[in-house]
């Protein structure tokens, strides 16, 4: 068994509190550390924390409720009840957050390794090993050698502790080359500044999906922007969240009222928060979940536009609506569960296109105009795209990501 240690033993240079307890994305720097260790293929996580914080108390409750095992420990001499021949623990010190590189290195068969950077001199803020190389935070070792710390004083630091304990049993060292550290192997988050710079380096590293023209060119930059002052909020993709499916029941009252365009505005309002909600999760998930608000949101606007539907066509065009808008829906389900080829990512429809391409319908004619057209533009992009399927066999298509 993989065992994850994770230091919560020093203070911000602000004395703010635990440097794991740093405002990240929304959430803390201890809620990465424990994604990564769980992408390192960890099945326990030790806190280690001299004083008591309640942050972290409703951290390990919270990972208890979703199925974790998680504890906390307040002195070295605590982690001697973990020391075995069979398990074995990674370590991570405080501040430290190791790139998706080096959680590859660490998720494979279990082995002793100590992460090292070469040219002391210029890496003053990392523990030195000697004339040539310092210790980056992260070290994988046998627990067997945590019995180690059973006569190590309460006051010394578990790190350097471990550390010589590493170097002392010859543990290989994986080197990590300044190329590799210039571009993010392994951050070292000491502050709120130090976290800032952190998060503007993540934001400048945001992946860009193979979406299409209108998520891409508009929503995406428009959530880039945002994203620095949402994840100042803790609470902000509870209230994304909640705001997305307030639109659409909101939506789905005005539709019944007859409002066409109001009705569709806070459709398309409620898909962009559903949107930026996404973007403000990606880096901080700890377990993977279905996102039942998006499902949600989908049958709330697929609801909303049935009820437009309705009051929009008369006795001799209701059928043909209905069967249209069928279609539609099923171009959408069938667009969206399969990769498209490269050319036709831009285009692909989605939610939030079809709802603006209703909306612009309603305003500039009748609602039956958008749904004709979202029908014909989405069958078009099927068609295009399985005949692009036939004529280019031997190129993959592209995916979401």
């Amino acid at each position: 068994m993989k065992l994850a240690l994770i230091s919560l033993a020093k203070d911000d240079l602000d004395g703010n509190g635990p440097i794991a307890l740093l405002p990240l994305f929304g959430g803390t720097l201890l809620d990465l550390q424990i994604s990564a260790a769980q992408r390192f293929g960890c099945e326990k996580y030790i806190f280690l924390c001299p004083v008591t914080h309640g942050a972290l108390l409703q951290k390990i409750d919270a990972m208890k409720q979703q199925g974790l095992d998680a504890e906390y420990v307040r002195s070295p001499s605590d982690l001697v009840q973990y020391a075995s021949d069979q398990d074995h623990v990674v370590y991570i010190a405080d501040g430290i957050l190791p790139n998706a590189e080096v959680v590859e290195q660490l998720s494979g068969t279990p082995q002793e390794l100590l992460f090292t950077v070469l040219h002391a001199d210029e890496y003053q803020e990392f523990e030195r090993i000697d004339l040539n190389q310092r210790w980056l935070g992260i070290v994988s070792l046998k627990t067997s050698r945590l019995s180690a710390m059973i006569d190590i004083p309460d006051d010394w630091e578990v790190g350097s502790a471990l550390l010589r304990t590493a170097v002392q049993a010859d543990c290989p060292r994986a080197i990590i080359s300044d190329r590799k550290m210039g571009s993010g192997a392994i951050a070292h988050v000491q502050s709120e500044i130090s976290a800032e710079q952190f998060t503007r380096r993540k934001l400048r590293e945001m992946p860009v999906k193979r979406d299409n023209f209108l998520n891409r060119f508009m929503l995406h930059p428009l959530t880039k922007r945002s994203l620095p002052r949402l994840w100042k909020k803790k609470a902000a993709p509870q209230y994304l969240g909640i705001f997305s499916l307030t639109a659409g029941i909101a939506a789905i009252l005005t539709a019944v009222l007859g409002y066409p365009v109001a009705s569709l505005s806070l459709l398309f309002i409620g898909s962009t928060a559903q949107f930026a909600r996404i973007a403000m999760v990606q880096f901080d998930a700890i377990l993977p979940i279905r996102d039942w608000t998006a499902l949600v949101l989908d049958l709330l606007a697929a609801t909303g536009v049935g009820i437009l539907l309705f009051h929009a066509s008369d006795a001799g065009t209701l059928v043909p609506n209905i069967v249209i808008g069928v279609l539609l829906l099923a171009h959408l389900l069938l667009s969206s569960r399969k990769p498209v080829n490269r050319p036709l990512a831009l285009a692909r429809p989605d939610l939030r296109l079809v709802v603006l391409g209703l909306l612009l319908g309603t305003v500039f004619g009748h609602f039956a105009y958008g749904l004709y057209g979202a029908a014909l533009y989405s069958g078009l992009f099927l068609v295009l795209d399985r005949y692009l399927a036939k004529d280019s066999p031997g190129k993959p298509a592209t995916s979401d990501e």
